[in-house]
């Protein structure tokens, strides 16, 4: 490893806690209130394939998503227009938005977390957040001795 890759990084936990932040925060403002149905793969850490600030792949990216049940099916592009002026009152970056106004994609303004809104599969919107590339405990673990 040089010495960029070494550097700290919020821990997994403190990523987490971030991530809840802006998704109960996203989820809080929408009318009518959503009920929140976790989408278990989102629990499994990913690989940093592709880190942006050119440090090491051996990290990890956090995520949680979760279905908003319980809105109205004629809603939906509704509640991704509260949530993209939602996301901008709090100074985060849209990234891109579709055309037919069913997906949403942004970037949190201190962190540069990736978040989505979006609809899936059976009329549903799914909202989730992801960390940018971490170590689990803040630093490299020490390699091993030979």
């Amino acid at each position: 490893m040089n010495g960029s890759t070494d550097k700290p990084t919020i821990t997994k936990a403190q990523a987490l806690t971030r991530i809840e932040q802006l998704i109960n925060g996203t989820a809080g403002i929408i009318r009518p209130k959503p009920e929140l149905e976790l989408h278990r793969p989102s629990l499994n850490d990913g690989l940093c394939l592709d880190p942006l600030d050119g440090g090491s792949e051996e990290r990890i990216v956090v995520n949680r998503a979760y279905y908003l049940r319980g809105l109205p099916k004629g809603s939906l592009k509704e509640v991704i227009a509260q949530v993209k002026t939602y996301w901008q009152s709090q100074g985060h970056h849209i990234q891109a938005e579709s055309e037919n106004g069913l997906q949403l994609y942004g970037r949190s303004r201190l962190e540069d977390f990736f978040m989505s809104i979006g609809w899936t599969e059976g009329d549903v919107l799914s909202l989730g957040a992801t960390s940018t590339c971490l170590w689990p405990n803040g630093t490299p673990e020490p390699s091993p001795t030979p």
